[in-house]
C-alpha cells in the first residue's frame, strides 16, 4: 500500500490526523523508497547530494518491493517459493507461497464471481477470495508453526485494528487491500 501513489498519501494523512505522526512519516519514507520512478528519483537525488549509502539503500528497498510483486504472481511465486525451500530458505519460501496463494484466491474468486454475477460478482468475490485465502493461510500457518504463527493479509489487517483501534493507518491498509483485491478480481 505504501508504494502506491495517492493511497500512500491518503494513508499518511489519516495516520497524521489520528495522531500517529511517526507512522505518517514512515509511510512517506516507504513511498519514496518503493514507488517505481519515485524511488529512482529519490536514489538519484541522494547520490547527487553525496549520500551514496542512502542511494544504495533506496535501491535495495525498491528491489525488495519488486521481489514482493514477483512473489505474488501465481505459479511464478509458487515456483520461486519451491526454489527457496530447496535452497533451505523456509522464510523466503513461506513468503512467496503465501503471496502467490493469496493472489490465486483473488483470481479464483474473481473468475467464479464473474461467471455467477458478471463484473460486479467478480469484484465482490475477488475480494472475498483474497480474504478467504488469507484465512486459510493463517489457519495453515497456525497448524504448522503453533505460537510462532503470524496472521496473514486480511486477517493481519483485522488483528492490527483490534490491537490498536486508534491507528488510522491500519484501517487504510485494510480498506485499501480489500479494494485492490476487488480490482484484481475484476
Amino acid at each position: 500500500m505504501d508504494a502506491i501513489p495517492v493511497l500512500s498519501q491518503l494513508k499518511s494523512f489519516v495516520q497524521w490526523a489520528s495522531g500517529d505522526s511517526e507512522g505518517a512519516e514512515e509511510t512517506q519514507a516507504n513511498f519514496l523508497q518503493r514507488c517505481p520512478v519515485v524511488a529512482q528519483g529519490t536514489s538519484a537525488v541522494q547520490a547527487i547530494m553525496g549520500n551514496q549509502k542512502g542511494a544504495r539503500q533506496t535501491q535495495i528497498e525498491f528491489l525488495k518491493g519488486l521481489n514482493d510483486k514477483v512473489d505474488s504472481m501465481p505459479v511464478v511465486g509458487h515456483v520461486k517459493g519451491t526454489v527457496h525451500y530447496i535452497c533451505g530458505d523456509k522464510k523466503g519460501g513461506d513468503k512467496a507461497m503465501k503471496a502467490a496463494s493469496h493472489t490465486t484466491g483473488v483470481i479464483g474468486g474473481g473468475v467464479g464471481g464473474f461467471l455467477v454475477g458478471g463484473p460486479a460478482g467478480a469484484v465482490v468475490l475477488g475480494a472475498a477470495g483474497g480474504a478467504l485465502m488469507d484465512g486459510a493461510i493463517t489457519i495453515g500457518d497456525s497448524a504448522v508453526n503453533g505460537e510462532n504463527a503470524k496472521p496473514y493479509g486480511f486477517v493481519d489487517n483485522v488483528v492490527r485494528i483490534v490491537d490498536d483501534p486508534t491507528n488510522g493507518g491500519n484501517y487504510v491498509d485494510l480498506i485499501g487491500a480489500t479494494v485492490l483485491d476487488a480490482q484484481d478480481g475484476n
